[in-house]
């Protein structure tokens, strides 16, 4: 990304960014969650499950969406639904999100929000950045540090933006979202 590029993606961060306090926040206050899965790890059904019994059994209001950057062709086709999926056709030159696609996801407040994929684009630091929630957990480290909780299984390195956009579909693939869940689902818990 060039020197225009990052005045461009800062510019867009700087006019859109969540202006809401975060912060630890006890589940019996959490009343709304958005979730963003990661489409391409195996364990995506089994992390939906969870995720929908554990907002079910807390009565809490959940918004799924997914992350899925891969490069579809005849061999490699979608797995979720368009409408709820963020992929490579959402993002605009210079790697900026485009918008028509990112205000509604955006625009509603969320008590949580959770990001699940290990994807590091500046999509998913402009969607965490962006997102109007009290309290935010995700997987990776972004600049200005915007989550309040990172989880990361043991032994995930950190991936930058290149390494993502090199990586083909089943090499290096992080399975271990459902792992990250659990342990956050625990942690929720324990928040008083």
């Amino acid at each position: 990304m060039g020197l225009i590029g990052n005045i461009l993606q800062k510019r867009r961060l700087r006019k859109y960014a969540s202006r809401v306090q975060t912060g630890f926040v006890p589940l019996s206050d959490i009343r709304t969650a958005t979730f963003i899965i990661d489409a391409e790890d195996p364990s995506r059904e089994k992390c939906l499950d969870e995720i929908n019994s554990f907002c079910t059994g807390n009565k809490i209001k959940a918004r799924i969406f997914h992350s899925d950057f891969r490069k579809f062709n005849r061999n490699v086709q979608p797995v979720t639904d368009a409408a709820t999926t963020f992929t490579r056709k959402d993002i605009g030159i210079f790697g900026l999100p485009k918008m028509k696609r990112m205000r509604p996801v955006i625009a509603e407040d969320t008590d949580l929000f959770v990001s699940l994929s290990p994807d590091c684009r500046f999509t998913m630091e402009f969607l965490t950045k962006a997102m109007k929630a009290r309290f935010k957990i995700g997987r990776c480290i972004f600049p200005g540090e915007p989550f309040d909780l990172i989880i990361r299984p043991d032994g995930e390195s950190r991936q930058t933006e290149t390494e993502m956009q090199g990586k083909e579909s089943g090499q290096g693939q992080n399975e271990r979202q459902l792992e990250v869940f659990r342990e956050i689902s625990g942690l929720l818990k324990k928040i008083r």
